[in-house]
């Protein structure tokens, strides 16, 4: 009996392929490196297609910052919810920070905090080069060759979702006072606080008139935190050209808050 499941389950995988030209039907990761120039150094990217992709059609795709924590989870849900025609049908790219001690903090911070997420005075001995402020390097990594490689590859449509979470919260919202390709920016409970909130200051010294959905989620602890982050709602709040929606997660930690706040964003973003 097991062996005729089987011999049944490889030939509808085999018709799949057979009927389906360019067809992918399992969840895989493909993985790609770039030679930066920005970085000095060379970079991997990560990548999941959805079910049934073909270069015969063009798709969104959804980028997601911490990829050694966050991309199996997300490629896995949108996957699924893609082929369950919950959400459209995206390419999932998968970026990775090298090293999460202190490379990440270069990639995803643009300046060197001299205060903390509870509002506590720092000194140079908490951020400095080594830890923080290359954010400039990887914005133009970002947005000058991992995108445009991604574009090359694969058949995408310049629908472009990013996810960010803490750190990777911050730079897509310091991303607004820049130019950048994003229709769709999830900004889960963002470091805001960094640097004093200049994420904050920069976005109301600029006239920001792209249209963007932003998807903005935060837990209350410890307060700077908090209020930073509804500084920096209040000011999308009053920008015509933002459709935001948000979440407070009063019962959810830093953490914790992640996995729902990529559910309900994408459903809400990203919609069939």
């Amino acid at each position: 009996m097991y062996r005729k499941r089987l011999i049944i389950l490889l030939l509808f995988i085999f018709s799949f392929n057979l009927y389906g030209q360019d067809t992918i039907c399992v969840n895989q990761t493909l993985q790609h490196k770039i030679d930066s120039k920005h970085l000095d150094e060379t970079r991997a990217y990560w990548v999941s297609l959805p079910l049934h992709y073909t270069d015969t059609l063009s798709y969104p795709v959804i980028y997601v910052f911490d990829a050694e924590w966050r991309f199996d989870l997300i490629r896995h849900i949108s996957f699924d919810l893609g082929a369950n025609k919950k959400i459209q049908n995206a390419i999932v790219v998968g970026i990775p920070h090298v090293e999460m001690e202190n490379k990440r903090g270069q990639d995803l911070t643009f300046s060197q905090s001299r205060i903390e997420y509870d509002g506590e005075a720092v000194d140079s001995t908490w951020y400095n080069t080594s830890n923080s402020g290359s954010g400039m390097n990887f914005y133009h990594y970002l947005v000058e060759e991992l995108i445009p490689d991604v574009n090359k590859n694969y058949s995408t449509n310049q629908h472009e979702t990013l996810i960010g979470h803490s750190y990777g919260g911050y730079f897509g919202a310091y991303l607004l006072s820049l130019e950048h390709p994003f229709e769709v920016i999830h900004i889960y409970d963002p470091s805001i606080w960094y640097s004093n909130g200049e994420v904050v200051k920069r976005f109301n010294a600029i006239d920001y008139n792209q249209q963007t959905k932003i998807h903005l989620t935060y837990q209350p602890v410890p307060a700077f935190h908090k209020e930073k982050i509804e500084e920096f709602k209040k000011a999308l709040e009053g920008n015509q050209y933002i459709e935001l929606t948000s979440d407070l997660y009063k019962d959810d930690t830093h953490n914790s808050l992640f996995l729902d706040s990529f559910y309900k964003g994408i459903m809400k973003t990203n919609q069939k």
